[in-house]
């Protein structure tokens, strides 16, 4: 439980305003990790009870087939519902200066892939992807009148807002290494990384839409290689 605060970047360089005293818990769950199979959980829930309440939820299962493998699946989801989220200031150089804010309703989803895996003493593979998804819709604009002021909802007051302040954000990383330790104290990496990343005003959140065009966004590859070597003097 926390008390009400204050924040002095609510407007991001404007006046500050209280923030609201939430109640918020977190819980985590570990099994074994030397078993061939093991299982994580990790959860996150945080409510203002003025409108404004998050939840997040972490689950990985990591398989060890051999020893000298591990592979591991997790998931995140996201829900944040804000009811005053900051949007921009309009006319900030002026005295009649608008600090827009709305309520926020935003879903998130990503998966992570992680691969290791020893070929040999002198040989290993390591793996890591992660597609993520993020969709934010706004409703109810209002503009901060007084942030100071000990209600809520009498901080802020209807505004109409012009513009479109919804969002969705689709991305992925791949991050792939070869190491090869081809004498000792030698070792040459092999890197290969892949991006792709695309950002929109569409706020409404479908998974198998915004999955399937998560891999159909233009990528961007890059290919390292390092090479270090010892020399016995």
């Amino acid at each position: 439980m926390n008390g009400r605060g204050f924040d002095d970047r609510a407007t991001r360089g404007g006046p500050g305003a209280y923030s609201n005293a939430p109640i918020g818990n977190w819980f985590y769950l570990n099994t074994n990790d030397r078993r061939k199979a093991s299982f994580n959980w990790s959860s996150f829930w945080n409510n203002d009870f003025e409108g404004s309440r998050f939840v997040e939820l972490m689950p990985s299962v990591t398989l060890r087939p051999t020893s000298a493998m591990s592979v591991t699946l997790g998931a995140r989801w996201a829900s944040n519902k804000d009811d005053a989220q900051w949007i921009e200031n309009l006319d900030e150089d002026t005295a009649a200066a608008r600090y827009v804010f709305g309520r926020l309703k935003q879903t998130t989803v990503a998966a992570t892939l992680r691969l290791n895996y020893t070929i040999s003493p002198n040989l290993s593979l390591q793996l890591y992807g992660q597609p993520f998804v993020s969709a934010g819709l706004y409703e109810h604009y209002k503009e901060l009148v007084n942030g100071r002021a000990e209600r809520h909802q009498e901080r802020y007051r209807p505004f109409a807002y012009a513009d479109n302040a919804d969002f969705n954000v689709l991305s992925f990383r791949t991050t792939n290494v070869l190491r090869w330790e081809f004498k000792p104290g030698s070792t040459m990496f092999v890197v290969w990384q892949q991006g792709r990343e695309e950002e929109g005003e569409r706020g409404d959140f479908r998974f198998r839409r915004d999955f399937r065009e998560v891999f159909s966004t233009p990528s961007s590859n890059t290919l390292l290689v390092k090479l270090a070597y010892w020399f016995n003097m």
